[in-house]
């Protein structure tokens, strides 16, 4: 039952070796300086001689075969291996010894031969005392005569498979603790992120005056507090990010943000920090109008990863620069440089310091995950990063910058009467958006399907008391439900239509409006309302 399972094995396991050249054949011939052929000089008990101290010295057991595989000799090698005598061994069939031997696998050793290929075979070997080892066997043809004999080389590669079956082992174990490691890391995270988020969401309640006035000094404490939450929860969700990229499972959610109000934004949630340490930060976020197709939290993510290790190298009293420009080297593409006036990064460190848990020198903080994080996610959006320093141009500090595929504009749609319409479509067409009225559709939602706008403006006092039957046409049907809506209104509204606003999460500008106050709605519908959720 043994030998049958092992034969099936070595069926399995046999693959001929491919050659590129007509292998070179095995052929006996003395030392010696003669023109004359080899038969001619030597006598026959000399040529005997000879090829015996050959076949004894192989280090491998050998075994010549006919064409059929009876074994015709072998060397003392193959004695010592299987254990039977030199007689018993003759005569014999290879298939005695080399289990799985049978009809077919002969017949691949001989179609192997004639295609000039020799054919290696690893499998079992068995001794005579019914024990067996793990074996690698050439067979290649003999040249010695014309009657098509085969040579079996068969060594010996226990020690061999007993390491590779170690490494295997080991292998396997440290995968298994990795991936222990790895699961547990990401408990840890998850249980980290849940307590950080509603942190950060209780403290930007009170700063708001949910929880009533507050005194400038405890302003100030909640902001340091929120600015620590938003790093903490910043390297969480790097470390979560860093799973998912190692199993390929990272998902990007993207949609068309206006940009500049984006690294902005990002970086305006680093101030107090920087004001700890009264570092003075500049934002130029430039002239142009750019849009980006991105995962708006995940580059907000990068922003604030290249903020904070500027912050953290530079010295108490510097300065950082944040310019967003359109990208020199490629059209098509805005480009983020964050300047700092720290330390600098060594020449030999630069190319190792996006290098995942890299951290230089003998920094004792950061968990080196926020450059390498950083770098795939905006390789994930076609863009790179790139790590000068010093600052070009200077003679200190580090400059970190990234580019982004810039995208058309976000098209808005209005719902709205005549002269609220004509002023929403001046200034938000100022800033870039592209703009549309409901027209002649029947319902918003038909307009919605059709137009296929990226966000709705609907001002409330218009639709004469329609306003809850427009906005329940926009979320009740699947294709317009996702857009986000803002709405706009000059009174106080009702508990039902409050109660439809808030279960949307539709968010309620208040006539007479503040162009800036409506540029940042219409921004916060696509950058999202909480950072890092």
């Amino acid at each position: 039952m043994e030998k049958d399972y092992l034969a099936q094995t070595i069926r399995i396991a046999l693959e001929p070796t491919e050659r590129r050249h007509r292998p070179p054949t095995v052929v006996f011939r003395p030392p010696v300086a003669s023109d004359r052929p080899y038969d001619s000089c030597m006598t026959d008990g000399e040529k005997c001689s000879e090829y015996d101290r050959l076949l004894q010295c192989i280090y491998d057991a050998v075994l010549i075969t006919d064409s059929r595989g009876m074994v015709l000799e072998c060397n003392q090698r193959a004695i010592d291996f299987l254990g039977y005598s030199e007689e018993e061994i003759q005569g014999s069939g290879v298939s005695q010894f080399v289990c799985g031997i049978d009809k077919e696998v002969m017949g691949h050793i001989r179609r192997n031969l004639s295609e000039h290929r020799y054919t290696l075979i690893e499998g079992v070997c068995q001794r005579k005392d019914g024990s067996v080892f793990p074996a690698e066997i050439a067979v290649n043809r003999l040249d010695l005569s014309l009657d098509g004999r085969l040579t079996f080389f068969v060594r010996n590669i226990s020690v061999r498979k007993r390491a590779q079956e170690a490494l295997e082992a080991a292998v396997a174990e440290v995968e298994l603790r990795d991936r222990q490691r790895s699961q547990f890391i990401s408990n840890v995270s998850h249980e980290l992120r849940t307590p950080l988020t509603s942190m950060m969401y209780a403290i930007t309640n009170m700063l708001k005056g949910v929880a009533g006035p507050l005194a400038p000094e405890v302003k100030e404490y909640l902001s340091m507090l929120l600015g620590d939450s938003k790093r903490m929860l910043a390297t969480v969700n790097d470390i979560l990010d860093l799973r998912k990229i190692e199993s390929n499972t990272l998902k990007l959610v993207k949609t068309r943000v206006p940009y500049g109000r984006l690294v902005r934004r990002s970086v305006e949630s680093l101030r107090v920090q920087a004001l700890q340490k009264s570092i003075d930060i500049q934002v130029d976020a430039g002239d142009r109008l750019w849009f980006a197709d991105c995962d708006a939290q995940k580059i907000e993510r990068v922003v604030i990863n290249l903020v904070g290790n500027a912050i953290k190298f530079t010295p108490e009293g510097g300065r950082i620069s944040v310019s967003v420009t359109d990208d020199a080297l490629r059209s098509g593409f805005v480009r983020v440089s964050v300047d700092d006036d720290g330390i600098g990064i060594p020449p030999e460190y630069i190319e190792h310091v996006t290098e995942r848990y890299y951290t230089v020198g003998d920094q004792p903080s950061g968990s080196g995950l926020g450059l390498a994080i950083s770098k795939e996610i905006v390789a994930m959006h076609g863009g790179e990063l790139s790590v000068e320093s010093p600052v070009p141009g200077a003679d200190r500090g580090t400059r970190i910058s990234f580019t982004m595929p810039v995208s058309p504009p976000p098209l808005v749609m209005i719902i709205a009467g005549d002269d609220v319409a004509d002023e929403l479509h001046k200034q938000i067409g100022s800033y870039g958006y592209g703009v549309v009225a409901q027209g002649d559709y029947d319902s918003p939602a038909d307009a919605v399907i059709a137009r296929k706008p990226d966000i709705v403006i609907i001002d409330l006092d218009f639709p004469g008391g329609r306003s809850r039957d427009v906005i329940m046409n926009l979320k009740s049907n699947p294709e317009s439900a996702r857009v986000p809506v803002l709405v706009m209104t000059g009174v106080v509204l009702d508990g039902t239509l409050s109660d439809i606003l808030r279960n949307f999460a539709i968010p309620v500008i208040t006539k007479p409006w503040d162009q800036s106050e409506l540029l940042d709605g219409i921004a916060n519908s696509f950058l999202g309302r909480m950072p890092f959720i």
